[in-house]
């Protein structure tokens, strides 16, 4: 079975706390794979808890506020882990060796040969075009570094997940207005607090740190997708 196949029949067998290698049990996979697809539906679709030396889960009730309450912090902890664990890196993590120019007007097939004349003469002034903006292409040379900003990247998408559900729900009428926009305005908080904590404590990679999430690593593209979810 597919991933989304395996999600629907854990989210079936978790209507009621139930052990997690029970819940494994009795669906026709490998039980490691089952474990894992579970970690990953903890905490949009499913909460755990201890018990004895048991972990049992259960699918969250995602109209209840307390369910809404427990995925936010759950949320919240695990982007402070991926701070903390940033914290721990020497300083400048981020390095830049290339740079992007930008003038106006904009260079084009049609005035290259132009720019190029005047370039030569003057790299700082070329005539005829105006300097509008450089910008640095900023890499690492730590993998466990790029691993962090891509783990924080996932974890605060999980953010809009709670947001685009709290939309819905309240466009389905399930939940009010402004309950909706209670959930919506703490989760900009939770997400605004995190970018200000985390740029203040990397003051050397603070740009390079901006460009990671706007633009990717060394300017490769970033794509955020917060795929499926349930009401």
């Amino acid at each position: 079975m597919n991933d989304q196949e395996l999600d629907d029949k854990i989210w079936e067998y978790a209507s009621e706390w139930i052990s997690k290698s029970k819940l494994c049990g009795k669906i026709p996979c490998d039980k490691k794979r089952c474990f894992d697809r579970i970690k990953l539906m903890i905490p949009m679709q499913l909460k755990d808890k201890k018990e004895k030396n048991r972990i049992m889960i259960v699918r969250i009730d995602t109209t209840n506020r307390k369910e809404f309450e427990y995925g936010l912090v759950f949320q919240k902890n695990l982007l402070k882990q991926m701070r903390d664990l940033l914290i721990e890196y020497p300083k400048p993590m981020f390095y830049t060796n290339k740079t992007i120019v930008h003038y106006i007007p904009a260079v084009n097939k049609n005035n290259i040969k132009e720019f190029q004349k005047a370039y030569k003469k003057n790299r700082k002034n070329p005539k005829g075009f105006k300097l509008d903006e450089e910008i640095k292409i900023w890499k690492t040379r730590k993998p466990n570094v790029r691993r962090i900003l891509d783990n924080m990247r996932f974890y605060y998408t999980g953010l809009f997940i709670f947001i685009s559900r709290s939309l819905l729900q309240k466009t389905l009428g399930i939940i009010s207005t402004k309950e909706a926009n209670i959930r919506i305005k703490k989760c900009q908080k939770v997400l605004e607090d995190h970018f200000r904590i985390m740029l203040s404590q990397n003051p050397k990679d603070h740009e390079a740190i901006k460009q990671f999430h706007e633009h990717g690593h060394g300017l490769t593209g970033n794509q955020y997708d917060i795929g499926s979810f349930r009401i």
